[in-house]
């Protein structure tokens, strides 16, 4: 929020804006005041308001109904304070820093002197990145923006839907109500049609005693013949709904909800749910899914019976380089790690493990907590140790990671993978490589990419 301007003190030029403050004098002036004033008081320190007035050090305290000098510092609030400001008496102000620790602002200059030399080192390292921090910054806050709106959008679609689905139901059994009355009982046009039929009756009784006359006329005469005979049918149709009405007056059509209505109530009460997951604790370019991020996260957290984790990468493949060095370089002595691997035919499988990678000679190490799986996330399935007994990983001085004796084995390149299905595995059942869905023996597997992340707990 910007500052308000805050105008000249003097009473002649009050609703002029002022452009500079005295320290001294405690006044605001504008152009024409900080002529005279300087004039007059050559001595007192006066300061441009180009910046907000809460920046301007005047060496009084701030403080309101404070005009003291500022000769304390508070440790506890890292400030400087007045003797107000330590008053036992706490009133209109009084008292803020009465029970903290306070000393004289000379006791303390030469320990902000030495850290001032520290600040200023750091302030020179950070402000070369800060407005890219600043640009990060925006960046993150317009994707969380449009994120929000897409997640509204989505809200708005299902909804829609289902208003749709509801409307076109609504739909059904109206016109399923129709049928059933008239399959049942009689179409109501037939009452209105046999309102009409006594006048023809009437009508077809005058006619009939002078039909005679009219034989001669031979089309004349048919006609009316014919009319006849209609209004005839027409009556016995009359006994015919009567009779159709009595039969089904007994039976009666309902709309059966069998509380639905109040199950279906129930659940668009709970329909949906919005959760936050965290979709940064991966900060990784193998898993676009955050459902997949979160079933790792989860698993990890049941093995190690933890309740938050943080992820910190410290090996890509395509970015620290593809010979085993480099995996060794950035991931022995680490403590427990994520491998993620990334197949040239996109299948995604991993493993975590609690234990060290480090360097030795052919050094199988043991899990005997048991907490070393492996996973498919093709099959979004973990895969346990068969015997805590046998080795969880395994340390090759020229391979990368190895989980088991050989259930995913990196090899010296880096580029290639082998899994086993015999004897050799510890994590999976015998001639069943569910971890890549293949089977047989062992399948030699393409790396694209792969990546390690330190797990912090």
């Amino acid at each position: 929020m910007e500052d308000k301007a805050k105008k000249c003190s003097s009473e002649e030029d009050k609703d002029i804006d002022a452009i500079s403050y005295c320290g001294e004098c405690k006044i605001y002036m504008c152009n024409k005041c900080e002529k005279y004033h300087s004039k007059l008081f050559s001595n007192h320190e006066i300061y441009n308001l180009d910046k907000s007035v809460d920046d301007i050090f005047t060496g009084f305290c701030k403080e309101s109904n404070h005009s003291n000098k500022l000769i304390f510092f508070c440790k506890n609030h890292n400030t400087l304070c007045c003797a107000a400001c330590l008053c036992k008496i706490e009133k209109d102000g009084n008292g803020l820093h009465k029970d903290c620790n306070v000393c004289l602002i000379e006791d303390i200059k030469n320990e902000k002197k030495e850290k001032i030399e520290f600040n200023i080192k750091y302030l020179e390292e950070i402000s070369n990145t800060l407005n890219d921090s600043i640009n990060n910054l925006k960046k993150i806050s317009e994707k969380i923006t449009k994120t929000k709106e897409e997640l509204k959008l989505n809200i708005q679609k299902i909804f829609t839907t289902i208003r749709n689905a509801l409307n076109n139901r609504e739909d059904e059994l109206l016109l399923e109500v129709d049928k059933k009355f008239e399959d049942i009982y009689f179409d109501e046009k037939i009452i209105k049609q046999l309102e009409k039929l006594p006048n023809k009756v009437k009508l077809s009784l005058e006619k009939s005693k002078n039909i005679e006359s009219n034989i001669n006329k031979s089309a004349l005469f048919l006609n009316e013949c014919i009319k006849i005979e209609k209004n005839i049918s027409d009556i016995n149709k009359i006994d015919d709904v009567v009779k159709k009405c009595q039969n089904s007056i007994n039976q009666e059509i309902k709309l059966d909800t069998n509380e639905q209505i109040n199950l279906l109530i129930e659940k668009i009460k709970i329909f949906g749910k919005i959760y936050v997951m965290n979709k940064f604790f991966f900060d990784t370019s193998i898993i676009n899914d955050d459902l997949k991020k979160l079933a790792i996260c989860n698993w990890i957290k049941q093995k190690i019976n933890k309740n938050q984790i943080k992820f910190e990468k410290i090996f890509t493949l395509s970015i620290n380089g593809s010979s085993y060095e480099d995996f060794h370089k950035y991931c022995y002595n680490k403590g427990p790690t994520l491998t993620l691997v990334k197949t040239t035919n996109n299948k995604i499988f991993g493993g975590f493990t609690p234990l060290n990678w480090e360097s030795g000679n052919d050094l199988l190490k043991v899990d005997k907590n048991n907490q070393t799986f492996i996973f498919s996330l093709d099959l979004m399935k973990k895969f346990d140790m068969i015997n805590n007994e046998k080795a969880a990983i395994y340390c090759d001085k020229m391979k990368g990671p190895i989980f088991g004796a050989s259930d995913i084995n990196i090899q010296s390149n880096m580029k290639k993978c082998i899994t086993y299905a015999n004897k050799y595995t510890n994590f999976l059942s015998n001639n069943n490589l569910e971890l890549i869905g293949e089977k047989g023996d062992h399948e030699t597997i393409d790396i694209d990419d792969f990546e390690v992340f330190k797990i912090i707990y």
